[in-house]
């Protein structure tokens, strides 16, 4: 019971229970859900807002869940400091906003996801941020399209849907010398590299995919120095870019099970591009772990992990594409990646939809490719239904 002095039953239900006291701690984090936080006095207010204390105010500032996660995904990328943010386009909106003014000039690589090359090629060339693109692959390149005004250079780790990878080591070395911070999207491949230690300044992840791991979860993350990130954190909390507690908590969750998922992914995925590709009824497959891959020796030089759970293969149109989805049985066609279960995508109708159909068909992505988001099943399982859905063909 209550020592204290019992209240009108309206004041007792608006007000916030006590924090229950325990010599004990949760084994699992405590979700934070509370938008606000009590604060004694204007001094601490002063102080909270000025970093002199540490703590929390307004949820859209920070919050304790974002911090662990922060933290955390700092620990793994190598990275002194992480900002969580709503999604990974807020992650990589609020990078380029933070690092980039009016006048300035981004190197962006080709096949970047469909809505960053949207964000830096058309909304952020309405402030007068000038923008190039280069092929990872050829730093010759990437050479030539950092200008005087290049103030940030962006690539993928291993892009969306053909699985290029950018020789992140050279990239850098390039970035470098130009003397110009390289942010790269390393969502297709965690674990499987570690960006920064390769050359790169800031790692951005969509959580939604892989991190998170199980299709619950919208949200993003940078990470990288501490004085760039702390810029984005506020560019972030402006813009009003940054994630919730809930999604949050549930990445960490997520989080806990992500090096198993890696390597049983990578080992399926695997097994089933060989099986793709000696399908009579597949004209290509694209994957890292194929010797027949362009990027196939890049892979194996900086890849430590296995080489990831996205698969892509050609079945030769739009026609065939949407046959091979509608007798699909059990793999189901969902515009997203990194669940625990096998998925199915068409990049022309989702990722990559509205672009440039000239610039589409200059990187290869055509109507026949499907992009499969491997899981955790038994690999004879997912063939048989991809095998009773080829035939169908």
């Amino acid at each position: 019971m209550s020592s204290q002095e019992p209240v009108a039953d309206s004041t007792l239900c608006a007000r916030a229970p006590e924090i229950p006291p325990s010599a004990s701690e949760p084994v699992a984090p405590n979700i934070a859900l509370s938008s606000v936080y009590r604060v004694k006095n204007l001094d601490d207010i002063d102080a909270l807002n000025e970093g002199r204390l540490s703590g929390f105010f307004y949820a859209r500032d920070g919050h304790p869940n974002a911090v662990q996660l922060g933290d955390k995904l700092a620990r793994l990328e190598r990275a002194e400091a992480g900002v969580v943010c709503a999604s990974g386009m807020a992650a990589v909106a609020a990078s380029l906003l933070a690092l980039l003014d009016q006048a300035d000039h981004v190197a962006i690589s080709d096949g970047l996801y469909g809505k960053t090359t949207t964000l830096a090629t058309r909304e952020l060339s309405r402030f007068g941020v000038l923008h190039d693109a280069f092929d990872p692959s050829r730093l010759e390149s990437l050479e030539s399209a950092i200008t005087p005004r290049t103030r940030l250079i962006v690539a993928e780790t291993v892009s969306n849907p053909l699985l290029r990878v950018c020789d992140v080591e050279r990239v850098g070395e390039a970035a470098r010398k130009a003397g110009v911070p390289f942010l790269i999207d390393h969502t297709f491949a965690p674990l499987l590299c570690r960006p920064l230690e390769l050359g790169a300044t800031i790692v951005v992840h969509s959580l939604t995919k892989l991190i998170g791991g199980h299709s619950d979860v919208t949200l993003g993350a940078a990470l990288g120095p501490k004085s760039l990130i702390d810029r984005i954190k506020s560019v972030a909390s402006t813009f009003g870019q940054t994630g919730g507690p809930f999604d949050s908590w549930l990445s960490l969750r997520g989080m806990a099970t992500l090096s198993l998922r890696v390597e049983r992914t990578s080992q399926t995925a695997l097994e089933l591009a060989h099986r793709l590709e000696s399908h009579a009824k597949v004209r290509r497959v694209f994957y890292l772990g194929l010797a027949s891959h362009p990027d196939a020796d890049l892979a194996r030089r900086i890849f430590v992990r296995g080489f990831g759970a996205m698969i892509t293969f050609d079945v030769g149109g739009r026609d065939q594409a949407d046959r091979l989805i509608r007798s699909l049985r059990e793999i189901p066609f969902a515009p997203s990646l990194g669940d625990v279960q096998t998925t199915l995508s068409h990049p022309c109708s989702t990722s990559h939809r509205g672009q440039d159909p000239a610039v589409l068909a200059r990187l290869g992505i055509t109507p026949g490719l499907v992009r499969l988001s491997v899981g955790l099943e038994d690999v004879n399982d997912l063939w048989d239904d991809l095998g009773q859905a080829l035939h169908a063909l």
